[in-house]
C-alpha cells in the first residue's frame, strides 16, 4: 500500500474511532448524571439502595476519564496478526476501547498479544495468551502512528523492529512530550523487562538513557494489569532518591493508570519507621561535599555502610537485651517468672523473624499476667500467710493491724489484676531510643572490634562527636533501622510485595541489608547505574556483589545498554569519561545533533548568549548544572540579578515544572533536560578521581539536545580532546 492510501485509511478509521469514543462518552455523562439524580431523589430513607448507585457513579466516572484522557491519542501503533484460525488487525494504545457488540477496536498495551509489537519484525512471531498458552502466527502488516490532540500526523510502515528511525520522530521530541510517549518506543530488550514475570528478584543495569525510570514504572503498569489477582497498586513502594525525583516521576504515574503507589525515599523509610526527632539527619549530599572537601574520611562512611558493620551491631543489641535478663520476676519476694524462662521464650524459633525483641517481650507480658491471675486465689492466700502470724501477734487495738490489711488487700488487688506494673516495667529497658543503644554500641566499638580497624577509632570520633550535637549522618540511618528492627520488628512495611528501587547503585550493601528486613515479603527489582555510583564510598560497584551478598545469586540479571536520551555527539562526549574509568562505551540510537560546545569562558556575557541561543529553540526544559550547591547559588544569584526567569534546585526543593533551573550535579542524577550549559567543568571543579568523574559524566548525560561545556582553566584529562584545538567529535551528518 503506498503511503497516500495507507494514510487515507488511517485517516479514515481514526474518525470512526474518534466518534466512537465520543458516542461513549456522552453515554457515561448520561448514565453518570442519571445515577446522580436518583441518588438525590432517594434521600436518607434507602441507604442501600443509594449506596450501589454511588458505587455506579464511581464505575461510569472513571470510564469518563478513560474515555476522555483516549480522544486526543487513542492508538500509536497496529499490526496484523494471521494465526490458523483468523487474521486480527490490533491497534494499540494506553487503555482498552470495544464497541457495542464488544468487539476490541483498541488494546491496551500491556494485554500479552501486543507483547509481538514489541519484540517481532514482520514474519513469524508468538505470544502467550492469558491462559498460558503460547499462540503462533506471523505478522504480515506493522505500522508507526503519529495522532497529536486528535489529528492524524504521520503513519510509517515498518519493516524491522530494530530500525533507528522508528524512534527518531519521538527522540527529537521534549522531554515531556518523550516521556508521555514511551510506550509508542518500547524496544525489545526494555519490553524484556517490563513483561518479566512477577515471581522473583531483578537486577537491572541501564546505562544513561537506557530508560531504566520509565522501563521501571511501566512495569508496575503491566503488573497491576496482567497480575491483577496476585497484586494491587498498593503492594507497590517506589523508593527514590530524593522527593525531587519522586515528584518528578509521580506525573507519569496517572498517565500510565496507576495512582496509588507508594513513593518514598531511604531518609523516609528511616524517619517514618523510626518516628526519630530532635535530631539533625545530615544528606547523603552534604556528606558527599565534606568527603570532596576533605573534611570527613571516605573509610569512615565506608566501614559505617558495611554489612560486616551491621553484624557487629546486631550482635551488640543481643548483648543489651540480655544483659539487662539476669534477674527473675518478682512481685513482693514472689518469684513470677524466673530469667532463664525469659531468656528461652524471647529466643524460641518459633517466632517469625519479623518480630522484634519488644514484640516478643509483649507477648511474654500477656502471658504471665493471665499466668498471675489464673493463680491469684494461691497467691493472695500466701501473700495473707506471709503477715498472718504478724498480724496475729498484735493487740487488737494495735493501729499496726489496720496497716497490716489495708497492705495484705492492695498486694492482693495487684496480684488479681496480674501483677502488670511489675512485669511492665521488668521489660521498660526496651522502649528505649534506638539513638541511645547505637550511641553505647560506639562507645564500645573498640572492644567489639576483633580485627583493629584502622577506622575504628575514627569512627567512633566521628559519629559521637556528631551524636553529641544532635546529628545523624544519613550512613547512620541503616544501623538505626537495624537496632529498630531487632527491637521492634516490623510494621509499616511487612505487607508491600513489591519494592523498586531506581538509582539502586547509590544504596549501600548495608541498606539493602536492612531492606531486605523491613520487606520481608518483597520482590525487589533493582534498577541503576554503576558508572553513575557517584557515592563512592558507599555506592554499589558490582551488581554480582549484590546479588550473591543481598539475594543469594538468586535475582536475574538484565541489561539495558543502549541509550535513547542523547544525540550520538554528546553521547561521544560522556564515553570519553567511561574510557577514563575504564569502562566500556555506551552505545546509543543514532541520532546526529548539535557538536557537544566547549567554551573556556564561564562569565555571566557567554552564559546568556548561551541560554538566549537555547530558549530561541524553544526548548522546554534547560539546566545550568554545577558542581555543588554554593556554585548553584552564586550562578543564581548572578542571573537573577540580571533579571533571568531562573529557578534554582536545592535538596528542598521538592518540584520542577520546567523551564530554566539552576542545579548542583548530584542533584541531576536520573532527570532529563533538553539541553544542559556544564557551568565550570575545569580540572579543579571536576579532578580526575572516580567521584568527580562520575559527576561529570552524569551531568553530561542529562542533556537530550545539546550540550555546552563551559571552563575556567583547563577541562579535566578525560575531556583533554573535547576542547577546540582537538575537536574528536565533529562529525558529517
Amino acid at each position: 500500500m503506498e503511503k497516500k492510501e495507507m494514510f487515507l485509511y488511517e485517516q479514515k478509521r481514526l474518525n470512526e474511532v474518534i466518534k466512537l469514543i465520543n458516542e461513549q462518552i456522552i453515554k457515561s455523562e448520561e448514565n453518570f448524571n442519571r445515577q446522580k439524580n436518583t441518588i438525590i431523589s432517594i434521600g436518607e430513607g434507602m441507604r442501600g439502595a443509594s449506596f450501589t448507585r454511588e458505587s455506579l457513579m464511581s464505575l461510569y466516572a472513571t470510564e469518563l476519564e478513560k474515555l476522555k484522557s483516549m480522544v486526543n491519542n487513542p492508538y500509536f501503533g497496529m499490526f496484523t496478526f494471521e494465526d490458523s484460525e483468523k487474521i486480527s488487525d490490533i491497534y494499540l494504545g494506553k487503555k482498552t476501547l470495544m464497541d457495542k457488540c464488544n468487539n476490541m477496536v483498541i488494546y491496551d498495551w500491556r494485554s500479552p498479544i501486543c507483547s509481538m509489537y514489541y519484540d517481532y519484525n514482520i514474519g513469524n512471531a508468538e505470544y502467550v495468551n492469558n491462559m498460558e498458552k503460547k499462540e503462533k502466527g506471523k505478522i504480515t502488516k506493522k505500522r508507526q502512528i503519529i495522532i497529536k490532540d486528535g489529528v492524524l500526523k504521520d503513519v510509517d510502515e515498518q519493516d524491522t523492529l530494530s530500525n533507528d528511525s522508528v524512534l527518531l520522530k519521538y527522540l527529537r521530541e521534549n522531554s515531556d512530550a518523550r516521556l508521555k510517549s514511551i510506550i509508542a518506543t518500547i524496544q525489545r530488550e526494555q519490553n524484556k523487562i517490563i513483561r518479566s514475570p512477577l515471581r522473583g528478584d531483578y537486577i537491572i543495569q541501564g546505562t544513561a538513557g537506557s530508560g531504566k525510570t520509565t522501563v521501571a514504572l511501566h512495569r508496575i503498569a503491566y503488573l497491576v494489569y496482567n497480575e491483577a489477582k496476585n497484586i494491587s497498586e498498593s503492594d507497590f513502594m517506589i523508593l527514590g532518591p530524593n522527593k525531587y525525583f519522586l515528584n518528578y516521576i509521580s506525573d507519569l504515574l496517572p498517565d500510565l493508570d496507576i495512582k496509588n503507589v507508594s513513593q518514598l525515599t531511604f531518609e523516609e523509610i528511616a524517619m517514618k519507621y523510626m518516628g526519630i526527632s530532635k535530631v539533625k539527619l545530615e544528606s547523603k549530599n552534604k556528606t558527599l561535599q565534606e568527603v570532596l572537601a576533605g573534611n570527613v574520611s571516605a573509610k569512615v562512611i565506608e566501614d559505617k555502610s558495611s554489612i560486616e558493620y551491621l553484624k557487629l551491631l546486631e550482635n551488640f543489641v543481643d548483648l543489651y537485651v540480655n544483659s539487662h535478663l539476669k534477674d527473675d520476676i518478682e512481685y513482693e519476694g514472689m518469684k513470677i517468672c524466673s530469667a532463664d524462662e525469659i531468656k528461652r521464650y524471647l529466643n524460641k524459633s518459633v517466632f517469625s523473624t519479623d518480630k522484634g525483641y519488644a514484640e516478643k517481650a509483649n507477648q511474654y507480658m500477656k502471658i504471665l499476667i493471665k499466668k498471675v491471675k489464673d493463680n491469684s486465689d494461691d497467691l493472695t492466700h500466701d501473700v495473707w500467710l506471709k503477715y498472718r502470724e504478724e498480724y496475729l501477734g498484735l493487740p487488737k487495738d494495735s493501729p499496726r493491724r489496720k496497716e497490716i490489711l489495708e497492705e495484705v488487700d492492695k498486694i492482693q488487688k495487684e496480684i488479681k489484676k496480674g501483677c502488670p506494673t511489675s512485669i511492665k516495667n521488668y521489660f521498660k529497658f526496651m522502649k528505649v531510643n534506638p539513638i541511645i543503644i547505637y550511641q553505647a554500641f560506639l562507645e564500645n566499638l573498640n572492644v567489639l572490634v576483633q580485627d583493629k580497624q584502622t577506622s575504628q577509632k575514627e569512627i567512633q570520633d566521628y559519629t559521637l562527636s556528631r551524636i553529641s550535637k544532635k546529628q545523624i549522618g544519613f550512613e547512620d540511618l541503616s544501623p538505626l533501622l537495624l537496632i529498630n528492627y531487632c527491637l521492634n520488628g516490623i510494621k509499616d512495611f511487612k505487607d508491600f510485595s513489591y519494592l523498586v528501587i531506581d538509582e539502586a547503585q547509590d544504596l549501600s550493601l548495608a541498606q539493602y541489608y536492612v531492606l531486605k528486613k523491613l520487606f520481608p515479603s518483597a520482590r525487589f527489582n533493582v534498577f541503576g547505574d554503576v558508572n553513575q555510583s557517584i557515592y563512592d564510598y558507599q555506592s554499589i560497584h558490582d551488581w554480582d556483589e549484590l546479588n550473591n551478598v543481598i539475594f543469594d545469586n538468586k535475582a536475574s540479571m538484565l541489561d539495558l545498554n543502549k541509550s535513547y536520551r542523547t544525540t550520538v555527539n554528546i553521547s561521544d562526549a560522556s564515553n570519553l569519561i567511561l574510557n577514563h574509568l575504564g569502562q566500556n562505551n555506551s552505545e546509543c540510537v543514532a541520532r546526529m545533533g548539535d557538536e557537544v560546545v566547549t567554551n573556556d569562558d564561564i562569565s555571566e556575557v557567554t552564559l546568556i548568549s548561551q541560554i538566549k541561543s537555547l530558549l530561541d529553540k524553544e526548548y522546554q526544559s534547560i539546566a545550568i548544572i554545577c558542581k555543588d550547591e554554593k556554585e548553584s547559588a552564586n550562578v543564581y544569584k548572578k542571573l537573577s540579578k540580571l533579571g533571568l526567569d531562573v529557578s534554582v534546585i536545592t535538596e528542598k526543593n521538592e518540584e520542577y515544572h520546567g523551564g530554566l533551573c539552576i542545579m548542583p550535579s548530584y542533584l541531576s542524577k536520573g532527570l532529563e533536560f533538553d539541553a544542559v550549559i556544564l557551568y565550570n567543568a575545569n580540572n579543579v571543579n571536576y579532578t580526575d578521581n572516580n567521584i568527580d568523574s562520575k559527576l561529570l559524566y552524569v551531568a553530561m548525560t542529562r542533556a537530550m539536545h545539546e550540550l555546552y561545556v563551559n571552563y575556567n582553566g583547563e577541562l579535566p584529562t578525560s575531556l583533554k580532546s573535547l576542547s577546540k584545538e582537538n575537536k574528536v567529535l565533529k562529525r558529517t551528518k
